[in-house]
């Protein structure tokens, strides 16, 4: 289900505690809530992706082929070493040299979404001056991501995902669209979610710039606490056990990631954020048969982008809480308006 766009003064609604699996009988699914089921689930061979509902309910699949989905293809790795690292943080700290303090600004809008886009076009090999209208198409995926059963909002994200096909066929290759989304659309969403928590774990923000080295597990732990995927959906390919349950062929399954990621069972104080914490296992990137394939891409820009905001002269503070957006699969901040305060 999608919620409104809400105002809240602290990181959303922590996730629903953990629960044993159970079938619910309104969306005609299993839901498994606890780190050891849904780490269960993401290994086992006997499910595949499946598409989020689109009228409330989730649907049948007649094929137990997994779900297309718009996040990295597997090339990125070999584009990015041709000096796109560097690239992209000389554009990091270029946008936030332009940012003053004594501003009120939204960080999404005048930061993130700007920086993710030129990442965007250079990963890709687009031109800037395509920039306009690429973000455009950007803007009502969005919109529909955000409220999913909304039949305009639908129709216009599908035309959109016509006319990125045909830019990017133009282009060469259709595998460019799903690394321009993945850069686009998905980095925006969990760099927005893991600032918000940044920002609102001042002494986690103190911790960071005296031990900048603690970078790398700091981005492990915005994952395991601010991932922005809160639900994946299965199907079973063919009968199985998992914890104990017996599933049968064609059932559905809702993974609730971020309420696996808050286990207490397995995180110590897990609705803390602690950037020095021992994260490992996490499940924000999904896993076995269908990890996360940009992973490396989401931790190089979360690296990046947290380490240039932390080095500028002035310390963001946040105002009027922050704008969350909430639909099938994503929880992402639509807004992140902060006050810049003088550091010195």
């Amino acid at each position: 289900m999608t919620t409104d766009i809400e105002l809240l003064e602290n990181f959303p609604l922590a996730p629903a505690a953990p629960a044993p699996l159970y079938f619910n009988t309104v969306e005609r699914a299993w839901i498994l809530s606890t780190y050891d089921d849904v780490r269960a689930a993401l290994r086992s061979p006997f499910l595949s992706q499946a598409r989020p509902p689109r009228q409330g309910r989730l649907k049948e699949r007649t094929s137990a082929q997994p779900a297309k989905h718009s996040g990295f293809d597997s090339g990125f790795e070999l584009r990015a070493a041709a000096g796109w690292e560097i690239k992209t943080k000389y554009d990091a700290r270029l946008l936030l040299k332009d940012l003053h303090d004594s501003r009120e600004i939204d960080l999404v809008k005048e930061f993130i979404r700007p920086w993710c886009l030129r990442a965007a076009l250079l990963l890709t090999g687009t031109g800037p001056e395509h920039g306009p209208y690429l973000a455009s198409l950007v803007d009502d995926l969005c919109e529909s991501d955000a409220q999913p059963f909304d039949p305009f909002l639908r129709t216009r994200a599908q035309e959109a995902n016509l006319q990125l096909d045909a830019f990017f066929h133009a282009q060469a290759t259709g595998l460019l669209k799903s690394l321009f989304l993945g850069v686009a659309q998905t980095v925006p969403a969990f760099l927005g979610s893991a600032w918000a928590a940044l920002l609102q774990n001042p002494d986690q923000r103190t911790e960071l710039q005296i031990h900048p080295e603690r970078m790398t597990n700091a981005v492990e732990e915005f994952l395991r606490y601010a991932g922005p995927v809160h639900t994946l959906f299965r199907q079973a390919n063919a009968d199985l056990d998992l914890s104990g349950t017996n599933i049968a062929c064609g059932d559905m399954l809702l993974l609730r990631v971020s309420s696996a990621n808050r286990d207490p069972q397995r995180f110590d104080d897990a609705n803390q954020l602690t950037v020095t914490r021992d994260v490992r296992g996490h499940l924000a990137l999904s896993g076995g048969l269908h990890h996360c394939r940009g992973a490396s891409i989401v931790r190089v820009m979360t690296a990046i982008a947290t380490q240039s905001l932390l080095e500028q002269p002035w310390i963001p503070e946040i105002c009027d809480g922050v704008g969350w957006s909430c639909g099938t699969m994503l929880m992402w901040p639509s807004s992140l308006r902060v006050l810049l305060r003088a550091a010195y």
